[in-house]
C-alpha cells in the first residue's frame, strides 16, 4: 500500500502514537534536514508579488584570509523598502538585502541593503554575488561584487546592468560601473517579440584574467535572434569591451538565456542558459543546454549546444546555475541545478535533483539529490518556487550550500484575487564527501520497489507497512572503524511524523524520525549518527510508527566509488570472480551490484592515480610491469611503482582513455570483444572503443 491506506491502517498508526511511552530520537543536523534554516521569510505585509522571493544567489568565501568560510546570500526580495538617498530624502524602493553567516548556513544576519542611487530607477532584480579570485584593477582578491538588473517602475522604460564592489565583505558597497542598458524591462518570449531588454547577469573570470559579465541581450532581433547570450570583459571592472555572444540562434525561435559558466579543470569553459520556446512554441519548457569554450570568451555562437540529459534522456528545465566542484572523483564533478526536471520528451516531471557529470561535462548525466525541495511545477500552491537557485561549496570542498526559494504553506497571501503561498529564500547543506546506497538495492522484505521520477536511481522503496517490514542495506563498506553520519531521504505524505526502528549490525539503536512531507512526491532528508566497523556492515530500516518511504541513504566521510564502463561492450571492469588474492585478473561483466566492479581513485600527485578495487582493496596493475602489448590488467597489493599509476585522457562523449603510466600503454578489452569474462590488459593506442571507459556513480551501490 505505501501511498494509500486504509481507514482501519490510519486508526492503527493513530494508536501506535498516543501508545507510545519510549522513543530513542537520534540527533540530526538542523542545515540537511528539515529543509535548510530560513535566510528570510517573505513579508507577508509588505510583499507585492506572488513570488515572495526569487533568484537566492549564495557564496562561500575563499579568497578573504580569515574570512574564508564566511556564507554571504542575497535574491531577488519583492518588496519596498524605505532606505535614505545620498540628497538626505527617503525613498521607499527594491533592494539586494545582503545576508551573512559564520556558523555554515545556521544562522544568518542581515547586515546591508545595495540599491540605486545613480539612475533614480525603483526595481532591482536577477542578482550575482561572486568574490574575486585575483585582483582586478585597483580590486584585491576578496573583493566581493554585485551585480544585477535595475529598471523604472510601471510604466517601464530601460533595464540596466549595473556592478557594486564591497571591499568589506559585504557590509558597505559602493557603485562600480554600468556593464550595458537595454529597453524596457518587460518579458515577452514569442516570436513577433520587439522587446529589447538586458537581463541576467553572471559574473566570472576568463582565461586572460579579465573580469567577464555573461547576460541576456534581446536587442538583435533585426539579425534574427530572438534572444542572445552575450558577454562583455573589463581588465578593471569599470571599462567594459564591446558585446560577443555566446549563443545568438538565427531562427527567431529559440532564446537562451540565464546563462552561468564555470571552469573546468581540462582549461576549458563550460556554459550552461535555458533554452526559452524549446522544446516547441506551444510546450516552452526551457530546456537546459550547455556548450562549451578554451578561453571563457570565445563559442560558437550559432550552435544551439548540447541538451543536458541523463543516459535515459530525461533532462532539465528553467533557470539553471552550473559550477565544477573539486571533490567526488579524480575529474572533480559539474553539477547543475534548474527549477524542474523533464522527460525524455521535455515535459515537465519532477524535480528535486541535482544533475552532475564526473566526466568533465561530456556525455551522460547523473543525480545528486538535493538538499533542499520546492514545489518545482507551482502545483502545490507556490509561484515560482525553485526558480533560479544557486549553490556553493566550502572552502574544502567537503559542504554544498544550497540557496533557492521554498513555498510557505503558513504564509499565504492573495494578490489580485488569487492566493498564493509566498516563498521563503532557504538554505541547505549537503555532504559531498560520502557514498550514497539505494533502497532499491538494498534487502526488502514484505515491502516493494517502485519508480518514482525523483528518486536517486529513479526509485524507491515503498509499501514499508507491515509489522516484518524492513530495507536492509547490508553491503555499507567503511575503511575504519567509528562514528558515521548516516543521512535517510524519504518521503512521508501520510500528515503524521513516522519513524523507523534502525538495527546496525544486528543491534536495535533506536528510531529515526520522519517528519511530513508536502506529499509522497516530495523527499526530505533525515539523519542519525551510528558506529560502523572497518569491512562490511548492515544497517536495517524496519517498520515502527506510521508510513514512510525510502529513497536511499547517504555514508559520510566514505571513499568516492565508481563503476568503470567499456564504451564498446558497455560492460563493467572487474576483478574476475570476485577474487582478492594478489595477481587476479581483470575483465569485464554485465553489471553484478558486487564490490568487485567498483574501484576507487586515490589520487598519487600530477594529475595520476591509483585504481583501488573495492571488493579486494588492492590495486590495477599491469603484471610484472610489463611495457609490451597485450600484458594482462592484474591487481596486486601497494607498491611504490608506475605499473600502479594511471592516468585519465579525455576523449569525446564523456569517455577518457585509462593510461598506464609505466607503459605509456591503454587500458583495453583485448579483440573488442563484448563477451562476458573477456580479459583486459594494456596495447597501444588503437582508436578502439574498447580502449575508452566511462566513470559512473549514480546507483552503483
Amino acid at each position: 500500500m505505501g501511498r494509500w491506506y486504509t481507514l482501519c491502517r490510519r486508526l492503527t498508526a493513530l494508536a501506535a502514537v498516543f501508545m507510545m511511552v519510549f522513543c530513542f530520537v537520534i540527533p540530526v543536523s538542523a542545515k540537511t534536514t528539515e529543509n535548510g534554516v530560513a535566510v528570510y521569510v517573505s513579508d507577508n505585509e509588505s510583499t507585492f508579488d506572488p513570488g515572495g522571493a526569487t533568484y537566492s544567489r549564495i557564496i562561500c568565501l575563499k579568497n578573504s584570509g580569515s574570512a574564508n568560510g564566511t556564507l554571504l546570500c542575497t535574491y531577488d526580495q519583492l518588496k519596498n523598502v524605505t532606505v535614505d538617498m545620498d540628497d538626505g530624502t527617503s525613498v521607499s524602493k527594491q533592494v539586494y538585502p545582503i545576508y551573512k553567516s559564520t556558523d555554515n548556513g545556521d544562522n544568518w544576519q542581515l547586515i546591508s541593503n545595495v540599491y540605486d542611487k545613480e539612475y533614480g530607477l525603483l526595481r532591482t532584480s536577477q542578482p550575482c554575488l561572486y568574490e574575486l579570485p585575483v585582483q582586478v584593477g585597483d580590486m584585491p582578491a576578496g573583493t566581493i561584487l554585485l551585480a544585477g538588473n535595475i529598471f523604472d517602475d510601471d510604466p517601464y522604460t530601460q533595464s540596466r546592468i549595473v556592478l557594486y564592489k564591497s571591499m568589506d565583505g559585504g557590509y558597505t558597497w559602493t557603485f562600480l560601473s554600468e556593464v550595458d542598458n537595454g529597453g524596457a524591462c518587460i518579458y515577452d518570449p514569442s516570436t513577433t517579440s520587439t522587446t529589447t531588454t538586458v537581463w541576467e547577469p553572471f559574473l566570472g573570470m576568463s582565461e586572460s584574467g579579465d573580469l567577464v559579465c555573461y547576460y541576456s541581450d534581446e536587442r538583435q532581433k533585426s539579425d534574427g535572434v530572438l534572444q542572445a547570450v552575450s558577454l562583455k570583459t573589463s581588465s578593471d571592472g569599470v571599462n567594459w569591451s564591446g558585446l560577443t555572444n555566446v549563443a545568438a540562434i538565427n531562427n527567431t525561435s529559440d532564446r537562451p538565456g540565464m546563462i552561468t559558466v564555470t571552469k573546468l579543470p581540462n582549461g576549458k569553459y563550460m556554459a550552461t542558459y535555458e533554452m526559452v520556446n524549446r522544446p516547441s512554441l506551444s510546450k516552452n519548457n526551457a530546456v537546459v543546454y550547455c556548450k562549451f569554450s578554451d578561453d571563457g570568451v570565445t563559442w560558437d555562437a550559432g550552435s544551439l549546444g548540447t541538451r543536458v540529459a541523463l543516459a535515459d534522456g530525461r533532462g532539465i528545465g528553467s533557470s539553471p546555475y552550473v559550477k565544477w566542484i573539486d571533490a567526488g572523483g579524480p575529474n572533480g564533478m559539474v553539477v547543475i541545478s534548474a527549477k524542474w526536471g523533464t522527460d525524455s520528451s521535455d515535459s515537465i516531471s519532477g524535480g528535486q535533483n541535482f544533475y552532475v557529470n564526473y566526466n568533465l561535462g561530456r556525455g551522460s548525466w547523473e543525480r545528486l539529490p538535493m538538499a533542499v525541495t520546492y514545489d518545482y511545477n507551482d502545483l502545490a500552491g507556490g509561484y515560482f518556487s525553485g526558480f533560479s537557485q544557486s549553490f556553493d561549496v566550502s572552502p574544502d570542498n567537503s559542504t554544498l550550500y544550497q540557496a533557492t526559494n521554498v513555498e510557505n504553506f503558513s504564509n499565504a497571501k492573495t494578490i489580485d484575487g488569487v492566493s498564493y503561498n509566498l516563498n521563503d529564500v532557504r538554505v541547505g547543506t549537503l555532504p559531498l564527501k560520502g557514498s550514497i546506497y539505494e533502497a532499491e538495492k538494498a534487502t526488502i522484505t514484505n515491502a516493494q520497489a517502485g519508480n518514482a521520477v525523483d528518486a536517486s536511481n529513479g526509485l524507491e522503496v515503498q509499501y514499508i507497512n507491515e509489522s516484518d517490514s524492513s530495507v536492509d542495506f547490508q553491503n555499507i563498506k567503511v575503511e575504519n572503524s567509528g562514528n558515521y553520519n548516516i543521512l535517510v531521504r524519504y518521503s512521508n505524505g501520510e500528515g503524521i511524523e513516522a519513524s523507523h526502528m534502525v538495527t546496525v549490525n544486528g543491534t536495535q539503536i533506536g528510531t529515526v524520525n520522519y517528519p511530513v512531507t508536502v506529499n509522497w512526491d516530495r523527499y526530505l532528508w533525515s539523519g542519525f549518527s551510528c558506529y560502523l566497523n572497518a569491512g562490511t556492515n548492515s544497517i536495517k530500516f524496519s517498520k515502527d510508527v506510521g508510513f514512510a518511504e525510502l529513497d536511499c541513504i547517504q555514508v559520510s566521510e566514505t571513499s568516492n566509488d565508481f563503476a568503470i564502463i567499456n564504451k564498446n561492450s558497455g560492460k563493467y571492469l572487474e576483478i574476475k570472480s570476485a577474487l582478492t588474492n594478489e595477481g587476479a585478473e581483470s575483465g569485464q561483466w554485465g553489471i553484478t551490484d558486487h564490490w568487485c566492479q567498483k574501484w576507487n581513485f586515490e589520487d598519487a600527485g600530477n594529475g595520476s592515480y591509483r585504481i583501488k578495487n573495492m571488493n579486494s582493496g588492492l590495486y590495477l596493475d599491469i603484471e610484472s610491469e610489463s611495457t609490451v602489448d597485450g600484458a594482462k590488467a592484474i591487481q596486486s597489493s601497494y607498491a611504490e611503482r608506475d605499473s600502479q599509476i594511471w592516468l585519465l585522457e579525455e576523449t569525446e562523449e564523456g569517455y577518457c582513455h585509462i593510461v598506464n603510466k609505466n607503459s605509456g600503454k591503454y587500458l583495453e578489452v583485448f579483440s573488442n570483444s563484448t563477451e562476458d569474462g573477456a580479459s583486459v590488459g594494456q596495447w597501444g593506442i588503437t582508436d578502439y572503443g574498447c580502449q575508452e571507459w566511462m566513470l559512473v556513480k549514480e546507483g552503483i551501490h
